[in-house]
């Protein structure tokens, strides 16, 4: 997570297997401009979602909607 290479994150986090390398890989990529990328969010929900961190899902879906209102006035997306 210190090396800040979201490539190599990513690919270490699907490999691991393991519930607390999927929920800190989530978290970063959290820190990223993930309004704006993709496949960044849809990273952060498959993550959150294999380390079975739904709490954590279901804040991220939140901020997701938050967005939309916010930043587009998109009341029906969110």
């Amino acid at each position: 997570l210190k090396s800040g290479d979201t490539e190599k994150i990513t690919f270490f986090a699907s490999v691991s297997r393991q519930k607390e390398i999927y929920i800190m890989a989530a978290n970063y990529l959290q820190s990223l401009d993930w309004r704006k990328e993709p496949e960044i969010m849809r990273n952060i929900i498959s993550f959150y979602t294999k380390g079975r961190a739904l709490d954590l899902l279901a804040g991220f879906y939140d901020a997701c909607a938050q967005v939309e209102i916010d930043e587009y006035q998109n009341y029906d997306k969110a």
